[in-house]
């Protein structure tokens, strides 16, 4: 299992797109994310329409609203303007700190840390995702399970990961693999004050 983890997560390392569905019976969210390594960008969407833009380059990470959102506010408290950048941090107060765990987590997908948060994993039966032969790995801690589709064929490259957690289910799709994102940072005449 080491093995195929390890090569897992150098495909990842790649440039390719994936796409993540959350659902507790109704959309949660959604992420579609471009990525090279540990840079992306993409969209996020909420359960309740809104939208937000996101570059995360050179550990640095930054949001934009598709249309104004109250959630999302500037160090003033004024709502965040379309194509506006706040600089976001995974400890940054309120809204914006949850939105920079969540691309967060959308950028640095590594299976390897199925391993360091004590995942049960085990290898499961070979099967088909869209007429590719794939190996199905199990991943299991707590409530959490999942299943992830492993191709078989060319490089070990993620197809599909099913699973759930408590009430809500997810699923992540891969493709595109080798497709150059062409990351950059924003305009500095765009980018807001941070808001620590």
């Amino acid at each position: 299992m080491d093995r195929i983890i390890a090569r897992v997560d150098k495909a990842l390392d790649a440039a390719s797109v994936h796409t993540v569905h959350m659902s507790d019976g109704h959309q949660v969210s959604d992420v579609r994310a471009q990525h090279g390594g540990d840079d992306c960008k993409g969209l996020l969407t909420g359960d309740q329409g809104f939208a937000w833009r996101f570059t995360t380059l050179g550990g640095r990470t930054w949001i934009t609203p598709q249309q104004r959102s109250p959630k999302l506010t500037d160090r003033t408290g004024a709502p965040v303007e379309p194509g506006w950048y706040l600089p976001v941090e995974a400890d940054s107060p309120g809204f914006a700190g949850t939105l920079a765990q969540h691309t967060g987590a959308a950028c640095h997908l590594r299976f390897s840390v199925l391993k360091q948060q004590h995942f049960k994993v085990t290898k499961g039966a070979e099967t088909r995702v869209e007429g590719r032969p794939v190996l199905a790995v199990k991943a299991e801690q707590g409530g959490l399970e999942s299943t992830i589709y492993v191709a078989t064929t060319r490089e070990p490259v993620p197809l599909r990961t099913v699973g759930h957690d408590g009430k809500h289910s997810f699923v992540t799709t891969w493709e595109e693999y080798g497709a150059g994102p062409g990351i950059a940072e924003p305009a500095k005449s765009k980018i807001l004050p941070p808001l620590s």
